[in-house]
């Protein structure tokens, strides 16, 4: 049953699917909705995904993967007309640099049963279930695209627990692929995007970058979330100036700064009179 419905889906990408190939975001068809915040665009093969040209209000979640290998590699698979499988994006860990592979109006394949990859956006994120500890400039990058998606196709900036709805068209929000339900209705075996993925700091990106924006301002007061240190300059090679603890306060002074895959900012700890730079992933308002 399942190797019949992909032969249908791939009868219907193969119609109406215009080949544009591995060109600029200039060159996507006009009648699709650009994203302003993908880099590049290298078109999926036209049988891994489905040519729906779907409206927005058909558009209710976005679903959060990771691809299990590189950067890459993953654009190349999805490249290929074997893999039967694609994403909307595929961003790179090292420094967020993000490919779209399928127009957002189009059904990638990914979101698995009850019809999820209809009513879903796809991204998978560079590396490893419960390995790989996620660049900021990804977590950033991403927030940025997902706050986009969800203003555009009003999708709501919310990541709900447990299973979503057994009906996609019954809900709306950014899950995990884990959290996609099969045809009983409940967990299916995926484990993405894993134990590694940060849901509150990536939340807390979507909701407050407004589709790009910075997360502080200057005079902006914060606290680290965790034994953090402060360095002279941006950069994970720079001398530590000082470890600061989790309630001690500081003010942001400059930035943000992006540098080695991590968003710095300048920031004045005044429990200390120090001054240094500090990763943004780490910080809290105070």
């Amino acid at each position: 049953m399942e190797q019949k419905r992909r032969t249908v889906l791939k009868q219907l990408g193969a119609v109406g699917t215009v080949g544009l190939g591995s060109v600029g975001l200039s060159g996507t068809v006009s009648a699709h909705v650009q994203d302003p915040y993908a880099d590049r665009w290298v078109a999926a093969d036209s049988s891994n995904y489905t040519n729906d040209n779907k409206s927005a209000s058909e558009i209710n979640w976005v679903i959060i993967h990771v691809t299990q290998g590189s950067y890459g590699g993953t654009v190349s698979w999805f490249q290929n007309p074997d893999s039967d499988v694609s994403t909307q994006y595929v961003i790179r860990n090292s420094d967020g640099h993000a490919t779209q592979m399928v127009h957002n109006e189009d059904s990638a394949w990914h979101g698995g049963g009850q019809n999820y990859s209809f009513h879903s956006i796809g991204i998978e994120h560079e590396g490893w279930v419960g390995e790989t500890n996620f660049t900021d400039a990804l977590y950033q990058k991403s927030a940025n695209i997902v706050s986009w998606l969800c203003d555009t196709y009003g999708i709501s900036k919310v990541h709900p627990t447990g299973v979503a709805p057994c009906d996609a068209r019954d809900g709306s929000g950014i899950i995990g692929h884990h959290q996609v339900p099969e045809s009983d209705c409940g967990y299916n075996d995926h484990t993405d995007p894993g134990s590694t993925w940060d849901w509150n700091y990536f939340m807390s990106l979507v909701n407050g970058s407004s589709g790009g924006g910075n997360r502080f301002v200057d005079g902006d007061r914060v606290t680290p979330t965790t034994n953090l240190n402060t360095r002279e300059q941006p950069g994970t090679d720079q001398p530590i100036v000082a470890t600061i603890s989790p309630g001690e306060v500081g003010e942001i002074m400059n930035g943000p700064i992006d540098k080695d895959g991590y968003r710095w900012w300048g920031v004045h700890w005044l429990d200390r009179n120090v001054w240094g730079w500090s990763v943004e992933r780490y910080l809290t308002d105070a």
